[in-house]
Formats: C-alpha cells, sequence, structure tokens
C-alpha cells in the first residue's frame, strides 16, 4: 500500500521591532534547533504543536511521517537576516531532498519579523509552495498574536490559530491541523479561507482567555463553529511591538462554504471592534504595586508580575527597577526571578555555594530601563539551569537556562538565569531548590503564560508597568511601519460590512 508521506516542520518567533536584542542562530539552537529525526526526541509526549502532528500522524497506517526541521527562539529582536537565511535555507533543502510529500504541517508563529523581511512566514510559504507545487495540502498552527497577513491565505486555507492564553492549546492546534489536512489528503474536503483584518493592535496584557473581552471573542468563535459548514474559527489579537505593515487584529474562518465563511468572518470582525475599549488597562508602577502587595493578607504569595521585562514579549529579562526597589525595601520571604545575568553567574561559580560575592545585578542589556544593583550576596545553590516544564504550559518540553544561581540578598531571594526566560513554570525555581509556593511575595519577569501552572498555588496577581520593552503603554513605541490610522493610537471609524442575519448576543 502506498503510503501519504507527510512532513512536519516548526520556525517560531516573535520579533519585537524596538528591542535592543537582535536574535541571531545562537538563540535558536540555545532554545530548540532540531533536524530530521532529532525532532521525535524533543517533541514526542509533549503539549506542543509539534507534539500534536507526530500523535495524531503516528495513529495513521497509510502514513509516513517524514520529521523536517524545527527552530524556535525566544522572544526578542528582530531575526537577523543572516539568520532567518540559514533556517530558510536548511527548511527548504530538507524538503527538496525529502522527496515526495503528499503533505505538509507547518508551526510557525506569525509575528516574526527579519531585518530586511517584514513577512517573513508568508515568505517561507511561498517558497515552500514553489517547492512542493500548488496541489499538495499544507497548514500551520499559529499564536493568538500573529500579525497574519490576506498573502498567507493564498498559499492555503488551513491556519489554526490557538484559542487560549495562556496558550494551553497548542497540542490540540496541533491536532486540528493535522486532523483537517488528512480530510484533505485521503477524502478530497475542500476548504476556503475568509479573512478580516482590522484597524487596531490591542496591547496584549488583556488579551488572557479566562476573562475580559478576548475570552468573550473565543467564546463567540466556539459558537461559530457549531454552525453548519464552518469547519474553524481563529481570532487573532496580533502583536503591537511589531513595526510592520501587517500588525494587528484579524479573524480568520475555515469553512465548506466560501459564502457562509465570509459571513461569519464578517461577524466576527464586527464583535471584535465592538469590544476593543475593554483591551485597554491602566496599570500601577513599582512602588504603587509593591505598596499594594505589602498590604494584602494572604496564606498565599502575592505575584508581582513585571510585564515591561517580559522575556516572551521580547524583555531583556535583565530590567531593574522592581528589584532595586524590593533590594532597598528588605522584604522577608520574596522571591524574585529569573534575572538573566550570566555575568553573576559566573561570578557566584568562581565563589562557590556558601560562600558571599559582590554583584552587579542585571542593567546589562538595557541600562536605559535602570542602571545595574549593586549587592553583596549569598550564594545559596548552583545549577545547570536545565529542567523539564511541569506544564500545562509547554508540559514536558525541555527548559535549558544555559546555568542558574539561587542567591540571597538581605532577606530577599533571586533566582538568576543564564538567558531570558519568562518565570512561567514553578519548575524554574524548584529545579534549584526554591520553593514559590512558601514565599510571600512573588516578583516575576512574566506576564500571563505563568498562571497556567501558577494560579493554582498563589493568591493575588497585580501587574507591574515598570520601564521595559514590552510596557502596555504603546503610545511610547515610534512606530514607522504600521498602517496609519490604527486604533488606540488614533481615534477612528470602522464598521464592517455584513451579510445575512446576526445569529449571535453580543
Amino acid at each position: 500500500m502506498r503510503k501519504h508521506r507527510i512532513g512536519i516542520a516548526f520556525f517560531y518567533h516573535e520579533s519585537h521591532s524596538f528591542s535592543p536584542m537582535k536574535t541571531e542562530i545562537e538563540q535558536f539552537r540555545n532554545e530548540g534547533y532540531f533536524i530530521g529525526d532529532e525532532i521525535y526526541d524533543a517533541y514526542i509526549g509533549t503539549k506542543t504543536e509539534v507534539g500534536g502532528f507526530l500523535d495524531v500522524l503516528k495513529q495513521e497506517r497509510d502514513v509516513e511521517i517524514v520529521p523536517l526541521l524545527c527552530a524556535a527562539a525566544i522572544p526578542s529582536g528582530l531575526v537577523s537576516t543572516e539568520a532567518y537565511s540559514i533556517i530558510e535555507k536548511q527548511m527548504l533543502e530538507s524538503i527538496q531532498q525529502a522527496g515526495r510529500l503528499d503533505g505538509l504541517l507547518l508551526a510557525l508563529h506569525g509575528a516574526m519579523v527579519v531585518e530586511d523581511l517584514f513577512d517573513p512566514e508568508e515568505h517561507l510559504l511561498g517558497k515552500i509552495r514553489e517547492l512542493i507545487g500548488p496541489s499538495v495540502p499544507m497548514a500551520t498552527t499559529l499564536d493568538m498574536h500573529a500579525n497574519l497577513s490576506e498573502k498567507m491565505i493564498h498559499y492555503t486555507p488551513l491556519h489554526f490559530g490557538f484559542k487560549t492564553y495562556p496558550h494551553v492549546d497548542m497540542y490540540e492546534q496541533g491536532v486540528h491541523a493535522s486532523t483537517a489536512l488528512l480530510k484533505q489528503l485521503k477524502e478530497g474536503v475542500h476548504y476556503y479561507a475568509s479573512f478580516e483584518k482590522l484597524p487596531m493592535m490591542p496591547p496584549s496584557i488583556n488579551m488572557r482567555t479566562a476573562e475580559g473581552p478576548m475570552h468573550k471573542m473565543i467564546e463567540w468563535a466556539k459558537q461559530a463553529e457549531e454552525e453548519e459548514e464552518i469547519y474553524n474559527v481563529s481570532v487573532f489579537g496580533g502583536f503591537p511591538y511589531s513595526d510592520v505593515p501587517m500588525v494587528g487584529a484579524s479573524v480568520l474562518v475555515v469553512s465548506l462554504n466560501p459564502q457562509k465563511g465570509k459571513e461569519t468572518a464578517q461577524k466576527m470582525a464586527s464583535l471584535f471592534w465592538s469590544v476593543r475599549e475593554e483591551f485597554i488597562m491602566d496599570l500601577p508602577g513599582v512602588k504603587e504595586g509593591l505598596d499594594l502587595a505589602m498590604s494584602i493578607e494572604d496564606d498565599k504569595p502575592v505575584v508581582l508580575a513585571d510585564i515591561s521585562d517580559n522575556p516572551l514579549s521580547c524583555g531583556s529579562g535583565d530590567t531593574t527597577d522592581l528589584l532595586r526597589e524590593m533590594v532597598k525595601l528588605n522584604i522577608p520571604d520574596t522571591l524574585f526571578g529569573g534575572l538573566y545575568d550570566p555575568e553573576s553567574i559566573e561570578a557566584c561559580r568562581k565563589k562557590g555555594a556558601g560562600n558571599k560575592v559582590f554583584l552587579s545585578l542585571g542593567g546589562k542589556v538595557s541600562p536605559e530601563f535602570g542602571e545595574s544593583v549593586q549587592v553583596e550576596a549569598k550564594v545559596v545553590a548552583l545549577s545547570d539551569g536545565v529542567f523539564h516544564n511541569s506544564g500545562p504550559f509547554n508540559q514536558h518540553l525541555r527548559v535549558d537556562l544555559k546555568g542558574a544561581a539561587h542567591i540571597r540578598v538581605g532577606r530577599m531571594d533571586i533566582l538568576l538565569i543564564g538567558r531570558p526566560m519568562s518565570a512561567n513554570d514553578p519548575e524554574m525555581f524548584r529545579h534549584i531548590g526554591l520553593e514559590p509556593q512558601a514565599k510571600r511575595i512573588l516578583a516575576l519577569k512574566a506576564k500571563n503564560h505563568f498562571r497556567a501552572a501558577f494560579e493554582p498555588i498563589v493568591g493575588r496577581i497585580i501587574y507591574v508597568d515598570a520601564p521595559g520593552v514590552a510596557s502596555n503603554r504603546l503610545t511610547t513605541f515610534t512606530y514607522r511601519y504600521i498602517p496609519k490610522p490604527i486604533w488606540p493610537l488614533d481615534d477612528i471609524e470602522y464598521e464592517v460590512e455584513l451579510r445575512g442575519k446576526e445569529k449571535w448576543k453580543h
């Protein structure tokens, strides 16, 4: 029996146009760079998109999995032209060398930006389509914060965006993409894409799907999917730190009927516009946030989320405004982390656990957001920084911090890490002997993803908008390439043309 040969690949980066940290090939190799059969060891059993691809395809006796290339880097500044070129070339070569492919599954982000390329994912899909021809089915998964362009759907209608933030359905979207591709390949199902781009780039702080406006949007999307001939509805909030012409919110409907799909996409876009003001939040600064945290009496830790320096929003992970204030106050039972500072980790290694050391903490990558904090610290523990996520976000995925050090400054514990990484999983702390649940205050370099694992063990969560490259205040950035006018930077009127009868309450 002739088997269907289906390629699987992964190319993932969220790029911040205003970050000073350019993303080079080293950052991809540090996070995840796997070729061919290495992909099995890295992703089998993980709750990731590629884990979903593998689990679905393994169950099909008439399918041969063709692992190609997986490359991912932690969100940061623009991907260098050289790094992108290396990965694109290797991706295309792996497809050429694979021989006949009957289908392709590709996990993308949707908000990658390269030094000389605004829409690299669209560019890559175009190159792949040239290689495999117009008739080979292709499906992608995309992050909820994708800056999706209409060009993307010219190459395939099958794009599946995450429906959760924190993103705990990456695996499920991998399953959905695989299932749709198999239906097209084996049953001849014909899909249509209907796309609506909105003139808005809402801040992502209030895009959580447990409550608020994005919760409403996802519930409406699920309602729409119950309609006959509607296969999938993806709602993309966009990534507002990418200074590109295709920035911002959009809706993509995959349907079996193009007219029904278009009407559904228009309705969803109208709903999206109607809740736009709900995305705006005023956040406390450092001192206000700390005062609030110290006033709360709870048997669970209070979290101060340093959202403006969240590495998964492309923060450097080493800004110091919150750290400086906490060192000054010397509050007992507090934990700060993870602070990106390989130089301080090396100084701790030289001194050894149990010894005192003078350190200049943080402020090395982005001193404009706070100078280094001078401290005398005790080195409590050192580690290689390797652990596995407990989940549910990226559950079971291996993480390598490139070294870690637990230090104590006064009455505060600090976790130093060897590369920028959001504090999204308690194992980041537990692997070195720190128990976040035992603290009164947790100051985390994080934004929303950490909630998936931390919410069961913490109490009040306070977002702090300290100075940083991922500030919630979009007016602090000097945009050059975004479309104008655009909300919330501009006060504009926008109306989606609706066809057919309104079927959902809103």
